[in-house]
């Protein structure tokens, strides 16, 4: 069996890599959180009790890898734990910490990069320099799902759009590489080793519908360019693929796709109206490859258009429900971004009320993760089922349990 393997957005999960959130997210002031994209500081404790709630449900389900765990267990070999300290130290200006990193044993190591190292005053212009941190810490690692993206049985490392994210992804670039359970010999895509600038491409814009088609959101964090390279890569031994690709506002209630639109089941899509089938909905653009060329673009007025050409006749559920006052409201608190762990089964945040009514509505029998986690509920197969955690401070980080959550494994889904 392949270790990567992810066919679908809706498959049943098998295997999935989290970050519980640590230190990392307490190196912040609010005067310092805007350069790790933050819009406020979070409390860590409650961070913390929500975050468990997620994995609880998870490992009710599959197995549940920690991103840490793995990035000690890679750095353990002496020589690929030098090359690390070598790439982020060098990153970051700073080859002179090297020698004294490289003195941690491995789990200590992998607990450093996550909080961030300390910058010595030990020059006038450090001394002068607002920056606290020679290294700074990862407080958005938490989300998983964007620097790197297994996408059927192969990895694309992200090219992130902001440097703090960058060591991010060349920690997961070795985690890869080198573990034994997720040991990839090549990637469709190394966004470590980006050429250009204007290539980057993030998890949160790269949905797997089914076999040859994706949806990709055309985002701040993923550029034309980029998606024209992995267009002409992942086709790049197929007859036929398709991409459709959602043109998003440049704003930060929608720098992912995954922020407005996220596949519940083969047919079930949770959607923000105003942007999916709104007046102002997003235009879309249907590409389409064979063995690595772009052969056509099409133009189409919304993303169910495009879709309803491909053979999707989907059923949308609204986030925040019918009230378009309600709909922006649970947008911004990560209201469309639901984890599916098996067709029609699916995890998000329980504080938008209104997009949790509209499951119900729609079909879905609305669970607590505490009754899952308890053993008070079960899962039933096959079942429409919402669980709803808590999530009121982890979706002040700007993210949700898609977010959250990065799939290395799952069932094939027979269309």
């Amino acid at each position: 069996m392949s270790n990567i393997s992810v066919h679908s957005e809706i498959g049943k999960l098998n295997t999935v890599i989290i970050h519980q959130p640590g230190h990392e997210m307490e190196n912040m002031t609010p005067a310092t959180a805007q350069e790790v994209l933050y819009d406020d500081i979070l409390n860590l404790d409650l961070a913390l009790e929500e975050h468990k709630q997620l994995t609880g449900v998870l490992g009710k389900i599959a197995k549940v890898l920690e991103f840490s765990d793995l990035l000690s267990d890679v750095l353990k070999n002496d020589k690929v734990k030098l090359q690390v300290l070598k790439d982020v130290c060098n990153l970051y200006g700073h080859p002179e910490l090297i020698d004294d990193l490289a003195q941690l044993d491995s789990h200590a190591l992998s607990e450093q990069f996550f909080a961030g190292t300390h910058l010595k005053k030990n020059t006038l212009e450090r001394f002068l320099s607002d920056s606290r941190h020679a290294i700074p810490p990862l407080p958005n690692a938490f989300f998983t799902r964007d620097a790197v993206m297994c996408v059927y049985e192969n990895i694309i490392i992200g090219s992130m759009a902001h440097k703090v994210r960058l060591t991010e992804a060349l920690l997961l670039r070795y985690i890869f590489s080198y573990h034994p359970d997720l040991g990839v010999n090549n990637f469709y895509h190394d966004g470590t080793k980006k050429q250009h600038d204007e290539v980057t491409v993030e998890g949160g814009d790269i949905l797997v519908i089914k076999e040859n088609l994706l949806i990709i959101g055309f985002s701040e964090r993923t550029s034309a360019k980029a998606i024209d390279t992995l267009a002409k890569e992942l086709s790049r031994d197929k007859e036929n693929f398709d991409i459709l690709v959602v043109g998003l506002p440049k704003i930060r209630a929608t720098i992912h796709l995954d922020m407005i639109f996220t596949m519940l089941d083969k047919d079930k899509f949770m959607i923000f109206p105003p942007l999916i089938t709104g007046p102002n909905k997003c235009k879309s653009y249907h590409m389409q490859c064979s063995m690595g060329t772009i052969n056509t673009i099409t133009e189409y007025s919304g993303l169910p258009k495009a879709m309803r050409a491909l053979g999707i006749d989907a059923t949308f559920v609204n986030c925040g429900g019918d009230k378009p006052f309600s709909q922006e409201r649970e947008q911004w608190t990560s209201g469309a971004n639901f984890f599916t762990f098996a067709p029609g089964q699916i995890i998000g945040y329980n504080h938008n009320k209104e997009t949790f009514n509209a499951l119900d509505k729609a079909g879905f029998e609305i669970i607590t993760a505490n009754d899952i986690i308890s053993d008070k509920r079960v899962i039933e197969p096959g079942k429409l089922t919402a669980v709803a955690m808590y999530g009121a401070e982890l979706s002040r980080g700007g993210g949700g349990c898609r977010c959250m959550t990065m799939p290395v494994h799952r069932d094939k889904v027979i269309w």
